[in-house]
């Protein structure tokens, strides 16, 4: 679809493979302007020749560098409407098996890295006082899957400073939602998207367990479709009220409304111990 030259202006962060690529085709599918980013900006040519405007971004920059990155993507256009924050990778194993490092990594690339580089946009959305904040998290965070553990922490990281800016900026006319993505058939398990730990402790025999079935039939039957699913978001972040947090894939949503509903169960057993808490009047 040709691109209408006053149309909103997308800017997604990790588009080299996967999810982040499919959103930046389903951006141009919908005639929408879109800058795609990625570490390597050679593995975006073909988004490039498809008429995807190409910049090349590591989320990991100093705060300097991602606001000089900031100010020449929003010279592109005059503006950007949308911030999708997609980059990230998977850190595996078990919580104790990850070193410091390590850990480290994962919080400074999807979390850190996705707060770093939306503040650096936020003058140019405060300014408009107009923008949607867009961030990718996942399933996992219902879900505590053994062996991803501290993966499973960035992204309900993530899940918290979304939620906390939708209110904080919604005086400047800025939105923000977290997207909860389920099981799609991507190259997240195969390729530089995941890691797995330099360590590895005998036994946790239920981690890694769940680790060599992840890699393995799991990763080669996953039941979501990645096209589908990007429709979906640019769908709804375009066409909707935004919602806190959006949950996509039939594997999400029934995992994560069996997980709200045990929550309330659990809370409704314990509701004696809960209250009764304030001092006597």
């Amino acid at each position: 679809m040709a691109q209408d030259l006053d149309s909103p202006v997308f800017l997604i962060t990790g588009c080299s493979t996967g999810l982040g690529r499919e959103l930046v085709l389903a951006v141009l599918a919908d005639g929408f302007r879109v800058i795609a980013t990625a570490r390597r900006v050679e593995t975006l040519i073909e988004v490039e020749n498809l008429g995807a405007k190409i910049l090349g971004l590591d989320v990991t920059w100093s705060v300097q560098d991602l606001a000089a990155f900031a100010a020449k993507a929003t010279a592109i256009y005059g503006q950007v409407d949308y911030l999708i924050n997609n980059a990230g990778f998977g850190q595996a194993g078990a919580i104790e098996e990850v070193s410091h490092e390590e850990a480290l990594r994962q919080f400074n690339t999807n979390f850190f890295g996705l707060v770093n580089t939306t503040s650096a946009f936020l003058p140019h959305f405060r300014g408009r006082r107009a923008g949607t904040l867009v961030h990718i998290s996942s399933e996992v965070t219902s879900t505590a899957v053994p062996g991803i553990g501290i993966y499973t922490a960035s992204k309900a990281a993530v899940d918290a400073v979304s939620d906390t800016w939708a209110h904080e900026l919604a005086e400047y006319g800025i939105r923000s939602i977290s997207v909860q993505p389920g099981a799609f058939r991507t190259s997240f398990y195969k390729d530089e998207s995941a890691r797995t730990a330099e360590a590895k402790i005998e036994g946790y025999a239920v981690a890694h367990g769940t680790l060599d079935f992840m890699a393995t039939q799991f990763a080669a039957n996953l039941p979501g479709d990645p096209a589908k699913a990007a429709h979906n978001i640019i769908k709804l972040v375009t066409k909707h009220e935004l919602p806190l947090r959006f949950v996509v894939g039939e594997d999400a949503f029934a995992d994560f409304k069996k997980f709200y509903e045990r929550r309330l169960e659990e809370m409704e057993a314990a509701r004696d111990l809960s209250m009764g808490t304030n001092f006597d009047v």
